[in-house]
């Protein structure tokens, strides 16, 4: 601190022993080195700060440029997406309105054929019977009415093969010629006056509502399944008189027995 003092004081001792003259001209040159070194800071200053504001400039274009091609991108890629979306919209709709028209199709009732209701009574059936020998080409509806009523009329509490038997029978005389050649006839035959069949005569025939068993007994019948053995006749000892089972017992020969029914031929 002493010696800063000192020297301090030899240099104003020496300025003040410094001619006005020369010290004039060394402020003058003072002040003007401290002007340019000014100037000199402030231009070096200036103009090294521009390349750094052209460089900012510049990336920032370059990043607005990448930014909007990525938004070209994203939007391409949404528009793509947008497209495809409604592409397969169009094509579900257009498929949904044809499962539409063709459920609606289904659903709207179908017109019926004129003089359907006479071709359904002419023709409710037309099963035909297997064997080769058969007198049977096809089956009416009056045909058809007829065997349906008489299976269910004589087994009616019968199993499925107890009423087949008893289709079997009537089939059986048809194709016999001992007895008539159509499935009406022989159902209603008589003989003496008497019919052939005892829920003819009784009424039980007209009375009954033929159920879905016996109407596929009949069809298995016509299809050729036959477990009568041939038999023309049958019996139910147990409701039958004695004088009508005599007569079986001595004039015919007993083939088999299923469930009430004995069959002979």
């Amino acid at each position: 601190m002493f010696k800063l003092k000192n020297l301090l004081q030899d240099i104003f001792s020496s300025i003040k022993h410094v001619p006005k003259k020369a010290y004039t001209n060394g402020l003058i040159v003072i002040t003007g080195c401290i002007v340019l070194a000014v100037l000199y800071i402030g231009v070096n200053g200036f103009f090294g700060s521009r390349p750094s504001a052209v460089c900012a400039l510049e990336d920032n274009q370059e990043e607005e440029a990448i930014a909007s091609e990525n938004r070209s991108l994203e939007d391409e890629e949404i528009m793509t997406q947008l497209d495809l979306e409604i592409a397969q919209y169009k094509q579900y709709s257009a498929q949904y309105e044809k499962d539409d028209i063709v459920v609606a199709r289904m659903a709207a009732p179908m017109k019926e054929p004129e003089n359907s209701s006479n071709e359904r009574e002419l023709h409710t059936a037309s099963f035909k019977a297997k064997e080769p020998d058969s007198k049977l080409v096809s089956i009416s509806a009056k045909d058809y009415e007829a065997i349906t009523r008489i299976v269910e009329a004589e087994a009616t509490n019968e199993d499925l093969i107890g009423k087949i038997l008893i289709a079997n029978v009537v089939l059986n005389r048809v194709k016999s010629s001992n007895f008539p050649n159509n499935i009406y006839d022989v159902v209603h035959q008589k003989i003496n006056g008497k019919a052939q069949f005892s829920p003819i005569d009784d009424g039980r025939y007209y009375k009954l509502k033929v159920t879905n068993s016996t109407k596929k007994a009949v069809e298995s019948a016509f299809q050729g399944e036959d477990y009568s053995q041939g038999s023309l006749f049958f019996v139910a000892r147990s409701l039958a008189s004695s004088k009508a089972v005599s007569w079986f017992d001595n004039n015919l020969t007993k083939v088999l027995k299923h469930g009430v029914h004995e069959f002979f031929k």
